[in-house]
């Protein structure tokens, strides 16, 4: 079988389920205020039909399954079958939810079959945007209500930066800064990501902006947790020894030196709203 952007990255993500799961609480504490918000945007109701996308360990099922109560259904889906499987022992009490694989390029579900639709922090790593845009689109009816989060850009996350960038200097990654399609900050400029949402049919469309702290007590502890959460970073950091991590993690430190705070970092980042309506076909 050739291997694909999208087999490739299924493999990198189920890799790396393992961690998330141990790390979703961690995690989802740092982007609480922008989950609060997407929530809040999808105005989810007793009796909806709610698909999330790229959805990993499937942390939000509980508050969709309780948003939406017995006469609705929660579909929550991701690409890797790792994340599915977590996401399926994670979610096995809730009696409204299913948890299936799924593609956000190719969404293989009628269309107008949602009432809303949620993807945190999935849509930036799909290589045709524009493509996903329009099959969530498609899935939701007239006037459904979409909400995805995504980052901005690598000059308002020294979180992922200072690791990402001590990757590069380490030569563990080559390259430059993951803006391309496909990579974290590739929808990081709010009015390219609005006009992407509104190409694809979307009205009432809005980015908004929402800060977030990530504070940690050791660079160490900072690099060991996002190179084993990252799924294509994690698949790098899996194939370099002792000394190279070492250097990295000296690297990193040297970075984030401006963000020390007491007895520990405060490491900042910024993530994006993106939210609307479907419009009228």
């Amino acid at each position: 079988m050739a291997t694909t952007a999208s087999t490739s990255a299924a493999h990198d993500w189920s890799a790396v389920a393992a961690a998330w799961d141990e790390n979703a609480d961690y995690v989802d504490s740092h982007a609480a205020a922008a989950t609060e918000a997407l929530i809040e945007a999808l105005e989810v109701r007793a009796g909806d039909h709610v698909l999330e996308l790229a959805a990993g360990p499937g942390v939000l099922g509980t508050t969709w399954s309780e948003l939406t109560g017995p006469s609705g259904k929660v579909v929550l889906s991701d690409i890797a079958p790792g994340m599915v499987d977590v996401a399926r022992r994670r979610t096995a009490h809730l009696n409204n939810a299913e948890v299936v694989l799924l593609d956000l390029a190719s969404i293989d579900r009628t269309s107008d079959s949602f009432d809303a639709v949620a993807c945190r922090m999935g849509l930036m790593f799909v290589t045709e945007p524009a493509t996903a845009l329009g099959e969530m689109r498609r899935v939701l009816v007239p006037g459904g209500r979409l909400g995805a989060l995504t980052w901005a850009g690598p000059e308002h996350n020294p979180w992922m930066t200072c690791v990402g960038m001590s990757a590069m200097m380490n030569g563990v990654v080559s390259g430059g800064p993951p803006v391309a399609p496909g990579g974290i900050f590739s929808l990081s400029d709010p009015t390219e990501l609005a006009s992407l949402a509104k190409d694809a049919g979307f009205v009432d469309v809005q980015v908004a902006e929402f800060p977030i702290l990530f504070r940690i007590k050791s660079i160490d502890e900072h690099v060991a947790r996002v190179g084993s959460l990252a799924g294509p970073m994690a698949a790098a950091f899996a194939d370099v020894g002792p000394g190279v991590l070492a250097a990295v993690r000296r690297t990193a430190a040297q970075l984030a030196t401006e963000y020390a705070a007491g007895d520990g970092y405060a490491l900042p980042g910024r993530a994006l709203l993106l939210s609307g309506r479907a419009g009228s076909a």
